[in-house]
């Protein structure tokens, strides 16, 4: 096969690939999203529900070239959080071993930031297998 043919093979396949992903989206989209609570919204890129947290500001991380949107906000107890992370990136088959030890070294230094110090977790979920909250109390 040429050169040229090998190429217009390759973007041929990537279209096909992102018109392919695009299909599946939309056609589960509607389903995924009515099935969550109207605490959360469709993450196109993911192409999963994506949690959100009352009273808190997205801050965009990006870790090994994924990007992850990291949400803190205060529980009704003082001293004590909420923390979601969720993940930025498509992912399909997610190992959720690996992803919650990403998650992990990910929201480490936002819990000490926030407590300025030392923290104890309270609890801890990992949502579609890619997504995490956490529940955490500041000088633990």
């Amino acid at each position: 096969m040429s050169g040229q043919s090998q190429r217009r093979s390759r973007g041929i396949a990537r279209r096909s690939l992102a018109m392919g992903v695009a299909a599946i989206a939309l056609a589960t989209g509607a389903e995924r999203a009515a099935a969550q609570p109207g605490d959360s919204t469709w993450n196109p890129i993911t192409g999963t529900p994506k949690g959100t947290l009352e009273r808190s500001q997205a801050e965009t991380v990006r870790v090994d070239g994924r990007l992850y949107e990291v949400r803190v906000a205060s529980t009704a107890v003082a001293g004590e959080y909420w923390l979601l992370v969720v993940r930025g990136t498509m992912v399909i088959d997610p190992d959720p071993e690996l992803e919650s030890q990403r998650n992990w070294n990910i929201v480490q230094p936002f819990m000490q930031r926030t407590c300025k110090g030392h923290f104890a977790v309270l609890e801890d979920h990992l949502v579609e297998k890619v997504n995490l909250y956490i529940r955490f109390r500041c000088g633990g």
